[in-house]
């Protein structure tokens, strides 16, 4: 017989068709206080939810006031047999106290046999004694389970309006019978279930009451459907009536009989229970099994103790390195909480557990759950904690309390059945750290610890999401390469480059700061990923905070180490719209900031507008200089005074089979960013020194220049190459000039100073290029260890116009003069240009009016043409 649901937080609900079970909601009112508030009103107004459920008492006394009153004198059916109020009150509480609790939700429905007291009462006791019978048992059963003042008052007027609905029904069909025996029964059947459905239907209006939501139509189903055992009792009742009345004296054995199904009743419902209960542990693995983390696997094992056990509260306290106890619960809503509350009562007990290794169990009423509290001092009526058992012991304590209802309270059978929870827990806990592990390694640098290039593509994946669907304004990538890393790594060792690589990745971090997240892309390469950045100027502040964070050197091992890097910045949508794209245009803007030197670089949309033919060229560039196909024209350069040629400009050109001339602007900075600049100087000294030394062998001692690109002055291995070269072709090293430009050594000035110092004590001239376009000439010539600075020819040019050009050319002039200094102009092409240079007092020309580049085999022969061509006046044109 479904005796109903467990009571509101302050209210069981207990009786025939329904007997409280219930917990104690989020606001508790233990039994002491529900007494205090329901008798002593004068400390404050009665909660709304007692009000309610008072009236619903009330509501039963009246019901019961309307159907018994007829019937309170009459006499028992039967003559044949009269039980006394006392026995059925026995009979009731038999009953009562062996029943099968079903946990639904937060309530506990109850399952008796009661029937059978009900049916032998209807037939042989007058209904004040059945009145009198089932009020008495029922009030024993409050009594054993503590139940409180107000749940006690509703259970009891409960049972007084079931008594008088029951004989109602029962008297008013045997009144109708007219002797007629199967309507007799048929009124027994009704009263049972009459009996059942206003139980059903009151217990559930109480149960509205405190958690909301009444459903007439699942209440309605409730009553009719929700004890689908009753009819079989209500027969075996029956049957049960039918040999009383032949036979008085049966009537021991109907109480065997009622003992016996009592018995194998409780076997029944504790199997029952316990199969429940295997099938949830059964599940519960299952659930483990597939938990994706850490969190989820505590939600689960948490949520599992609280429903396996019908518990109010279930937390873990692990055991941090520390020593300390991390406890973690999970709320009604399923979110977990994090505490650490040491010096706790309730710590101390989890404590004991670890310390003994064996379960705590603390029953309702004992001593130990009255000596435990939980946060905030809220003392626990009752609690199991189970030790928590690792592979290397203990790792922490399973804890569950406050079990829901007043029906029972723990036992060793839920001190056995935690501890199973406990060992599936400790084993998927291990296995869940190990899984957040093995994922934090495949999302992170084990050097570094930074998020790696896998991070960041999922986060800028995401980023780009957010973008897309209007959730974000953009998002921005950086990407920095250290300079010289490898000649670190060479020079040093690997271990202090790791050193270096930590220490960047820390001040990057520091750096970038909230702005965004800073990864490791692999050796010396880092990119910053800046979400909802859709603003050039916010990126480009970042990227110079992060070149900045570089300035100062790096300490490793008491060695001083400077670093700087590269930092190519790209924007989505701007620039690109998915990850791959991203990546690489900000991988091109890096490639340009370090050919340039020239900060952080904004990635420009014409980087890319030949990318298949650049990628198509490294390949055929490296092919080149392996065949040596790779060829250096020459452009004279004469003195202004005498007109005679004294050197020349080497120059480098590509033929390619299929492309025709590839222009130097474009293949250089492919060899820049592909690592063939070096092979490539080195051809292009080699080739020029070899037609020095031709033409020094013909009677003309020339000089050559070559201009070396910043990646050549980051080169240490530069001095000894061009060194190597002049002796292997015999030129005086005052022949050989090596032109820079000054944002090639603005790229790392203290470095490119030392490196020109060392090529001058070689006996190499030195020349600055495109002198008078850089940011830094003057502050930095005076440093440069130079012989000759030449004039951009976007200056030259425009000196036949007589604007600003010419003070420019004057002033550098003067400049040069002033400090020991050869000045030659580059770009003159024609003799108004030649003669206006020379009366400024220019020491050396270049340029179309004097000759256009040249291959080096055709130079000897055009030095011929132009000796006989040479008047005293000055040049012809050429």
């Amino acid at each position: 017989h479904r005796r109903g649901h467990a009571g509101p937080p302050a209210v069981g609900l207990a009786g025939r068709a329904a007997r409280s079970a219930g917990r104690k909601p989020v606001t508790r009112m233990t039994p002491a206080r529900s007494i205090r508030r329901t008798i002593a009103g004068h400390l404050g107004p009665l909660p709304r939810e007692t009000r309610l459920v008072l009236g619903v008492t009330a509501a039963l006394l009246g019901l019961a006031t309307v159907a018994g009153r007829p019937f309170l004198g009459a006499d028992s059916p039967s003559a044949s047999l009269s039980l006394p109020w006392w026995l059925l009150a026995a009979a009731f509480a038999a009953t009562e106290a062996n029943v099968l609790h079903l946990q639904v939700q937060r309530q506990a429905r109850s399952v008796s046999l009661s029937e059978l007291t009900v049916v032998l009462g209807l037939f042989f006791a007058a209904p004040l004694d059945i009145w009198i019978g089932w009020l008495v048992g029922s009030a024993a059963v409050f009594v054993v389970h503590r139940t409180s003042l107000l749940k006690a008052s509703f259970n009891l007027a409960l049972v007084t309006a079931e008594t008088a609905v029951a004989v109602a029904v029962f008297h008013a069909a045997v009144s109708l019978a007219d002797g007629r025996t199967p309507v007799i029964w048929l009124g027994a059947y009704a009263a049972a279930f009459v009996l059942n459905a206003l139980g059903v239907i009151a217990v559930g209006i109480v149960i509205a009451v405190y958690e909301g939501g009444v459903h007439p139509a699942a209440l309605l189903r409730d009553a009719v459907t929700g004890n689908p055992a009753g009819p079989v009792i209500v027969t075996v009742a029956l049957v049960g009536v039918t040999t009383l009345t032949a036979v008085a004296d049966s009537i021991w054995l109907f109480v065997v009989l009622g003992a016996l199904l009592l018995r194998a009743y409780r076997v029944f419902a504790t199997l029952t229970e316990r199969h429940r209960d295997m099938e949830r542990l059964y599940e519960f693995g299952q659930a483990l099994g597939s938990a994706p983390d850490v969190d989820h696997v505590l939600r689960t094992v948490l949520g599992e103790a609280k429903e396996l056990l019908r518990s109010e509260r279930a937390e873990v306290a692990l055991l941090t390195p520390g020593g300390e106890l991390t406890r973690v619960r999970i709320d009604a809503d399923g979110r977990l909480s994090r505490s650490v509350e040491p010096g706790s009562r309730e710590e101390h007990c989890l404590r004991g557990v670890l310390d003994g290794g064996v379960p705590l169990l603390a029953p309702r009423g004992t001593g130990a759950a009255a000596a435990g509290s939980g946060p905030a001092g809220r003392a626990f009526r009752e609690a199991i904690a189970v030790p928590l058992r690792g592979r290397d012991g203990f790792i922490g304590v399973l804890f569950v309390a406050d079990r829901l209802g007043e029906v029972r309270t723990y036992d060793q059978d839920d001190v056995r059945a935690l501890e199973t929870v406990a060992n599936h827990a400790a084993v998927a806990l291990q296995n869940g750290e190990l899984i957040e592990k093995l994922r934090y390694e495949a999302l992170h640098d084990s050097l570094t610890g930074l998020p790696n290039r896998t991070f960041l593509r999922a986060g800028l994946d995401a980023a780009l999401d957010d973008v897309h669907a209007g959730r974000a304004a953009g998002v921005a990538v950086m990407i920095l390469d250290l300079d010289r890393f490898k000649e670190i790594n060479d020079i040093l060792g690997h271990q202090h480059g790791d050193l270096l690589l930590v220490e960047v990745g820390r001040r990057l971090t520091s750096a970038v700061g909230r702005a965004g997240t800073v990864v490791r892309l692999g050796g010396d390469e880092f990119a910053a990923l800046l979400p909802d950045t859709a603003d050039e100027e916010r990126a480009l502040r970042v990227a110079g905070r992060a070149l900045r964070a570089l300035e100062l050197p790096v300490v490793v091992d008491g060695l001083e180490i400077d670093v700087s890097g590269s930092i190519g910045v790209a924007l989505a949508p701007t620039h690109a719209s998915d990850a791959a794209a991203l990546l690489k245009r900000a991988d091109a803007a890096m490639y340009l900031a370090k050919s340039s030197a020239s900060g952080p670089r904004l990635y420009e949309p014409d980087l890319d507008t030949t990318s298949p033919r650049r990628l198509t060229l490294v390949s055929e560039l490296r092919a080149a200089l392996h065949d040596d196909r790779i060829q250096v024209h020459v452009q004279p350069q004469a003195r202004l005074g005498s007109g005679a040629v004294v050197g020349v400009e080497a120059l480098v050109r590509w033929p390619h089979p299929d492309l025709g001339w590839v222009s130097p602007d474009e293949f250089i900075p492919v060899a820049e960013r592909s690592g063939l600049i070096g092979p490539l100087t080195s051809q292009v000294l080699a080739a020029s020194l070899a037609a020095c030394a031709q033409w020094r062998a013909a009677g003309h001692d020339l000089g050559v220049a070559v201009n070396l690109s910043a990646r050549s002055l980051q080169d240490a291995a530069l001095v000894d190459e061009v060194a190597r070269l002049l002796r292997r072709h015999d030129v005086p090293a005052a022949r050989l000039t090596l032109e820079v430009t000054e944002s090639s050594v603005m790229a790392d000035p203290a470095r490119a100073v030392g490196l020109l110092h060392q090529l001058r004590d070689l006996g190499v001239r030195l020349s600055v290029d495109d002198f008078g376009t850089g940011y830094s000439s003057l502050s930095y010539l005076k440093r440069l260890p130079v012989h000759e600075v030449k004039i951009d020819r976007s200056f030259v040019t425009g000196l036949r116009e007589q604007g600003e050009d010419v003070a420019i050319v004057r002033a550098i002039v003067d400049l040069g003069r002033h400090l020991g200094l050869e000045v030659l102009a580059e770009g003159v092409e024609d003799q108004e240009t030649w003669d206006l240079l020379a009366s400024m007092g220019c020491d050396l020309v270049q340029g179309w009016h004097l000759a256009r580049p040249m291959p080096t085999g055709e130079l000897l022969p055009w030095l011929v043409a132009r000796e006989r061509a040479t008047t005293p006046g000055g040049l012809r044109a050429v």
